[in-house]
């Protein structure tokens, strides 16, 4: 059974929480495209990669859809980023977010039998930290990383706690400080007496100063 919480403009599934997120055949398959396009362009050499004392400056977007009889949800995320290195691995980051959150709701009026459907749109503004471990290769353009996050969706909401898990990309360097970026994130939430998961793809545009 889908549970639609206003508050957060998400949806929890309460009997699977993994199942939060459903991702579109068309969603899915652009991922699986980028991904595909990244790991092609591997075979040119390069020494474009980060060093410690690099900064990070990244413009990111994600999207997602979900699907239920009676109700769907479409969240979309814009994320700047700003991530120093530490050392050439290790990078830590924080960042704002602006969340643009569209619910409908479908019904059946029980004497017509009329369909009706409501939507409404939530615009919230939210953070999120980070913390990544790259692991570098010799003349490699793509660099992947695993690491961890939290993620605030709305500063407006006191009740929501955030979101905390693990997440993971690639970074493909175009030039020495420019750099394409697909990740992925899981997270479950940290709000009292909720369940639920949400999984994220985002995909960025990176220079490093």
């Amino acid at each position: 059974m889908w549970q639609v919480v206003p508050e957060y403009g998400i949806i929890y599934e309460t009997l699977d929480p993994f199942l939060l997120t459903i991702w579109s055949p068309i969603m899915r398959a652009t991922a699986l495209s980028a991904m595909f396009l990244l790991l092609v362009l591997v075979s040119g050499p390069a020494t474009a990669q980060q060093q410690k004392g690099d900064v990070e400056l990244q413009l990111q977007g994600s999207y997602f859809t979900t699907f239920a009889t009676d109700v769907s949800v479409n969240v979309g995320t814009i994320a700047g980023k700003f991530a120093p290195f530490i050392t050439d691995n290790i990078q830590i980051g924080i960042g704002p977010t602006l969340t643009i959150t569209t619910t409908t709701l479908t019904t059946v009026a029980p004497l017509t039998g009329r369909t009706e459907e409501k939507s409404t749109t939530a615009v919230t503004f939210g953070s999120t930290v980070f913390i990544t471990y790259s692991f570098l290769m010799k003349d490699a353009r793509v660099v992947p990383y695993v690491g961890a996050s939290f993620y605030k969706i709305d500063f407006g909401n006191p009740a929501e706690r955030g979101w905390l898990g693990v997440n993971g990309g690639l970074r493909y360097y175009l030039t020495r400080r420019t750099s394409l970026d697909f990740s992925a994130s899981y997270l479950k939430t940290l709000t009292e007496q909720k369940r639920g998961s949400m999984l994220l793809f985002s995909f960025g545009l990176s220079f490093l100063v």
